[in-house]
């Protein structure tokens, strides 16, 4: 165990607090609906849904493979389409980039896979014709690249309807699906040559009817690839792709029925986890009693460059550091003089800081982010950390210090 920590440890490139200062909201999927364009949450293992709505334009008077999602962790938004048009939401369903088409799709073909690649700081579109684009991950999107699969030879009634990559293992999943019968294939590639196709797999039975797929997600941490048929969900358990099997294997999988609302899912992606918040702030000397908010600033998905946490509505002009324990925020905590409360993050592994906080006016208006680049490294999925902040105000009279709530969140790969 120590030499898994020591690894982890170097892998994030912390450095060390002095001795002298001595989970989380589940993940989910998101997915874009045909009729009336709403984002969808929604629970696998419980089959619960909500929604808001979005201002894209229906994909209903399009065929029934175009559309998809993908969740953007550096906005922590999703990458909609209806086939024709790419935009991105927050959560919450305010516009994060404003609806567009791309200008390398054909005009015969539409989008109907979107998938985020971190580590590449990388939107990868796939279209009705098996084509890959490759797109910057900006607003708007930068063309980068495309090639051909040559899963959709024409004519044809196949269509390649779903996009997901593990960037773990280096693997592209793509779903391609006769639409007239429900026929589902789905092909795997290397991600460093995604149009070379290495294999290709039949999804298990589900008990009820599992149509043509219209969007693929996959959570990499836990090896799960998930498919929807646009009504109902799949989640495949899967093993590494072997030329000894020849291909990936499926070896557990749920399902959750359709049939619970009459608007269909055109897209599918994981929605990270959040953090889960204990501990109350405080402040005592010069530091006035600010409610020092401590919070993930975006999702801490692996190869994420620009992950980082923030501090807001706390003592303007404080100096401030953000201290990174090595588990879950851990009660009762210690509580080394002179902070005014407990830290909970222990056993700790080091700082992030120190950080002026800034502020537009009043005592406690100061808000500042700590930059924490993660790094993408399979082996660290699934690895629960926590954090939180302490300030330094100084004055006339004398110092003081501010205390943060303490979060707990897990680095995830999806």
């Amino acid at each position: 165990m120590k030499t898994t920590k020591t690894t982890l440890l170097a892998a994030l490139a912390l450095p060390f607090l002095s001795t002298s200062l001595v989970a989380q909201t589940s993940d989910h999927l998101v997915g874009l609906t045909r009729l009336v364009p709403h984002l969808r949450h929604f629970d696998h293992r419980s089959c619960s849904y909500s929604q808001c709505v979005v201002q894209m334009p229906s994909a209903m008077p399009l065929p029934r493979w175009a559309g998809g999602t993908a969740w953007d962790p550096v906005t922590s938004g999703a990458w909609v389409t209806d086939g024709k048009q790419l935009g991105k939401f927050s959560d919450a369903c305010v516009m994060q980039c404003q609806p567009r088409p791309i200008l390398s799709l054909s005009p015969t073909a539409y989008m109907t896979g979107l998938e985020v690649a971190e580590g590449r700081n990388q939107l990868v579109i796939l279209d009705s014709e098996g084509w890959l684009h490759f797109y910057g991950n900006t607003c708007p999107p930068g063309f980068q690249s495309m090639c051909n699969t040559g899963l959709v030879p024409a004519p044809t009634q196949t269509n390649t309807s779903g996009l997901a990559i593990d960037e773990g293992l280096g693997l592209v999943f793509i779903s391609y699906c006769d639409f007239a019968t429900g026929a589902n294939s789905i092909a795997v590639s290397d991600l460093q040559n995604p149009c070379m196709i290495l294999c290709q797999f039949t999804p298990p039975p589900c008990p009820s009817i599992f149509d043509a797929i219209t969007g693929l997600a996959v959570d990499w941490g836990r090896r799960i690839l998930y498919a929807t048929d646009g009504s109902g969900t799949m989640a495949m358990e899967y093993t590494p792709y072997s030329p000894i099997t020849g291909c990936v294997t499926i070896i557990n999988w749920t399902c959750c029925p359709g049939g619970y609302t009459p608007d269909h899912l055109v897209g599918l992606a994981v929605r990270p986890a959040r953090e889960t918040s204990m501990g109350q702030p405080c402040g005592n000397g010069a530091c006035p009693p600010c409610p020092n908010v401590h919070s993930l600033g975006n999702d801490p998905n692996l190869g994420n460059a620009q992950f980082h946490l923030r501090l807001d509505q706390a003592p303007v002009g404080s100096l401030a550091w953000c201290l990174i324990g090595a588990g879950p925020c851990s009660a009762p905590g210690v509580q080394p003089p002179p902070l005014c409360g407990p830290v909970y993050t222990q056993p700790l592994l080091g700082t992030l800081g120190p950080n002026p906080v800034i502020g537009p006016g009043g005592p406690c208006t100061g808000s500042t982010r700590f930059a924490f680049p993660l790094p993408l490294n399979a082996t660290l999925a699934g690895w629960t950390l926590s954090s939180q902040c302490v300030a330094i105000c100084a004055a006339a009279a004398g110092i003081g210090t501010a205390v943060s709530n303490c979060i707990s969140w897990t680095l995830q790969g999806n």
